[in-house]
């Protein structure tokens, strides 16, 4: 179910139902109490829009309801009081933004009313990864509330092909903003020894900081060393080809709490130097750890760069690991369990207990 609007927060008042596959999309229709107009329930409730008032009919034939995103919160608002099992999954808590910020740091004063409503719209909230369970403890969520289950990718689309492999083409895939680190990776590239090109892919996002970057890889491209080759933002079509050709993927980031980047290399068969974590704690990943410093990320790509086989193995060991943990079907298997657990009320392990909790170096 989602709200019929042809522009963000501009709903049309027209019910519709498409089909989407196997899937019934139901178009529900809604108001915008102040068009063109700062909106106060926004501010104090996230609320965009207001649903029509009998949209809870739908769920008459439905055992489970599954909202997804925070965002907006009208449907779970509006849903309070149907009787049934409901699950909220968010996608945007971060510490650094999100309903996180707003309410724990900038709009205190609003946080107490907000995380008592909150903690009451769902029996289950669903998040991707342990530091966002942590901040939605922080919100007052209960732990046993929350349940982790990791975003998916399709192995299908994100698959090895040893053929397009080059050597010595180090990868980088993310916007271009300070936070992704693309700065310590270039300042790595002057304790390399072995010559690479560093395949730049992601939009400018932050313009003062892409210009910074596009000075330091003039520097870099003029020194004759190393190469650095901006290819700008690719669809998935266009990306998949050059995590096919990457020796490795460098991921210099100071913050991501589960990046998609290093899961669809690892997809891809290439292994991963990380400023980050391990993907699963219970054996070899693909993912090679560096600190988050210029001196200590080029010591981890060289030792990859250098030994061939010990890439191929790491590529073998992070596609393994995302086949079982990170594959669509284990994600639809494991979210079929949880839907399972709600409507019977016994609670049921998923295989994302398995995976590897955050540390510190993701603090920034």
């Amino acid at each position: 179910m989602t709200f019929n609007m042809d522009r963000k927060w501009d709903p049309l008042w027209r019910e519709d139902t498409v089909k989407d596959g196997l899937v019934s999309v139901f178009k529900e229709p809604a108001l915008n109490p102040l068009p063109g107009l700062p909106n106060p329930l926004f501010n104090l409730l996230r609320m965009n829009v207001i649903p029509k008032p009998n949209f809870t009919r739908r769920f008459k034939d439905y055992d489970i309801i599954h909202f997804v995103g925070e965002a907006d919160l009208s449907f779970p608002l509006f849903s309070y009081f149907t009787k049934k099992p409901k699950l909220l999954q968010c996608v945007g808590i971060f510490r650094r933004g999100g309903i996180y910020r707003y309410y724990m740091s900038e709009r205190v004063f609003l946080g107490r009313i907000f995380k008592r409503l909150f903690l009451n719209l769902a029996d289950n909230f669903l998040i991707s990864s342990s530091e966002e369970k942590t901040l939605l403890s922080e919100m007052g969520i209960p732990q046993h509330k929350i349940l982790i289950l990791p975003i998916g990718v399709d192995t299908d689309v994100f698959q090895n092909d040893e053929t397009k492999r080059t050597n010595n083409l180090v990868l980088f895939v993310g916007r271009i903003d300070r936070i992704k680190g693309l700065h310590i990776l270039l300042k790595a590239l002057h304790y390399l020894k072995t010559p690479v090109r560093l395949a730049v892919v992601g939009p400018r996002w932050d313009e003062k900081y892409a210009k910074q970057i596009e000075a330091m890889s003039h520097a870099i491209n003029a020194s004759g060393t190393h190469k650095v080759l901006f290819l700008g933002e690719l669809n998935q079509k266009e990306l998949v080809p050059w995590y096919q050709k990457a020796s490795l993927l460098s991921c210099p980031y100071l913050h991501e709490p589960f990046s998609n980047v290093i899961r669809e290399s690892l997809a891809c068969g290439t292994p991963v130097v990380s400023t980050g974590t391990h993907l699963y704690e219970h054996g070899s990943d693909g993912v090679v750890l560096a600190q988050k410093d210029p001196k200590s990320l080029a010591e981890a790509i060289e030792s990859l760069l250098k030994d061939k086989e010990m890439r191929k193995k790491c590529g073998e060991e992070g596609r393994r690991v995302i086949e079982r943990f990170f594959s669509w079907e284990s994600i639809v298997n494991d979210l079929s369990e949880i839907y399972e657990s709600m409507a019977t009320g016994e609670p049921s392990p998923t295989q994302a207990s398995q995976l590897a909790e955050p540390n510190a170096l993701y603090d920034c």
